[in-house]
């Protein structure tokens, strides 16, 4: 699990494009339903279909939007997946797409995880090594790297060594 990152956002936003489609559809099969309860075989057949629209959306929103919404990349890249290849079989071309953009971009929030962490300073802790002069050298408390027992600065951050 990880914080915010630009991809993650991106597909975030795709998702919620793609459920907000869905429930259009939702919606207009609704309408047509009732609009044609004159033949009802037909009505029952659009009103279970937006049934099977309702659960679709509940799950796309529960596997796939609530955990790019908490950070859960690699949970949700998955699921997205499954999603985007079930929306294009069954002819929801357009969110099939969204979500199959949506899964790209989760793999590249996965890559972008650290580098943004480190970037708003929130870079998990450095490893602590278990005895720094028997490297002969010193360790630096911000970003872990080895540095010659000399030297004044980390070579890898800059930060004082202590």
């Amino acid at each position: 699990m990880g914080g915010s990152s630009p991809s993650g956002d991106t597909a975030r936003t795709l998702i919620l494009v793609g459920l907000i489609i869905d429930v259009i559809g939702v919606v207009a099969l609704f309408g047509i339903g009732f609009f044609l309860l004159i033949v009802p075989p037909l009505a029952g057949l659009l009103f279970g279909l937006a049934v099977i629209g309702l659960l679709w959306i509940f799950l796309v929103y529960l596997f796939s939007y609530q955990r790019v919404r908490e950070g859960d990349y690699e949970g949700a890249r998955t699921p997205t997946l499954v999603f985007a290849i079930l929306s294009l079989i069954t002819i929801a071309l357009i969110p099939g797409i969204l979500f199959l953009i949506a899964y790209v971009k989760l793999g590249d929030a996965i890559r972008e995880e650290p580098n943004v962490a480190a970037a708003w300073g929130t870079a998990p802790a450095a490893p602590v090594p278990s005895s720094p002069s028997a490297a002969g050298g010193k360790f630096c408390a911000h970003c872990g790297r080895a540095n010659p027992a000399t030297g004044l600065y980390c070579q890898g951050c800059g930060a004082p060594l202590g």
